[in-house]
């Protein structure tokens, strides 16, 4: 209980900020997902036709590019603010950022997580989790698909926070590959000599499936992840203030949602 009081604590300011980017990154993953499942459809019900394989590689670079990065960057900037206020060791595993990719995806599925967080950092656990989960996707699981669909790797994409954070300095926040390489968040590799030698790979729909069926489970686990966040941090909150947030980040534009 002592250890518990001692963990740094985020006001109701610090906690109303988190509360709208992971409210932005549930709108924006919960459309990735459910692209990611149209594609996956789309790819199982290929029947043979060449043409559908790269219909469903541009989607999912679409997906990739844009749609997860984006996830990545609105959690990141909630997770950023952890950090401006100390709490960041209080729920930080660092381990995660050694583990291979292809072990990570088992190692996010089977970790456990108070259900319901009874504290800030059960909170916050979830949303390093999601982020560990929206990154594997976006940098190992996708464009390994892409890759066994067309033949070609996409290039590697880098997700920031997106801009400064509400109820702070107007200052935008530090590039997210500075800050998550000193917090246990290493930058994706540059592309080697041996990455540009994977072009022109084999075409494999079949194994292309097995790596957009983990992607749409990561998409899933994040998402589960982020809305019990969001649920927790809202009850720590007053109602109306989480209301405002809640209609402010519906009214976001159909384009920006996709």
């Amino acid at each position: 209980m002592a250890e518990e009081a001692a963990q740094p604590q985020l006001g109701k300011e610090g906690l109303a900020c988190i509360l709208m980017q992971v409210m932005y990154a549930a709108k924006k993953l919960r459309a990735q997902r459910d692209r990611l499942l149209q594609l996956r459809r789309q790819l199982q019900q290929r029947d043979g036709d060449a043409a559908v394989l790269q219909e469903v590689a541009s989607g999912l670079h679409k997906v990739c590019s844009e749609g997860l990065k984006a996830c990545n960057g609105y959690i990141t900037s909630g997770l950023l603010v952890t950090d401006e206020h100390g709490a960041r060791d209080s729920f930080s595993i660092s381990a995660f950022a050694v583990i291979p990719d292809d072990q990570l995806y088992g190692v996010l599925h089977s970790q456990w997580l108070p259900p319901r967080p009874a504290t800030q950092a059960d909170a916050f656990a979830r949303m390093e989790s999601a982020l560990y989960a929206v990154s594997l996707a976006q940098e190992h699981h996708v464009p390994r698909c892409i890759e066994l669909l067309v033949g070609v790797r996409p290039p590697l994409v880098k997700a920031k926070p997106l801009g400064s954070v509400a109820g702070y300095a107007d200052d935008p926040v530090q590039g997210v590959n500075e800050h998550l390489a000193k917090n246990g968040f290493p930058d994706p590799e540059p592309p080697t000599a041996a990455a540009a030698a994977q072009a022109n790979v084999s075409v494999d729909p079949d194994q292309a499936l097995t790596y957009l069926h983990r992607a749409c489970s990561l998409a899933s686990l994040a998402l589960k992840h982020i809305d019990v966040a969001v649920s927790a941090i809202s009850g720590w909150l007053d109602p109306e203030e989480v209301a405002e947030t809640s209609e402010w980040v519906a009214d976001m534009s159909e384009d920006d949602s996709d």
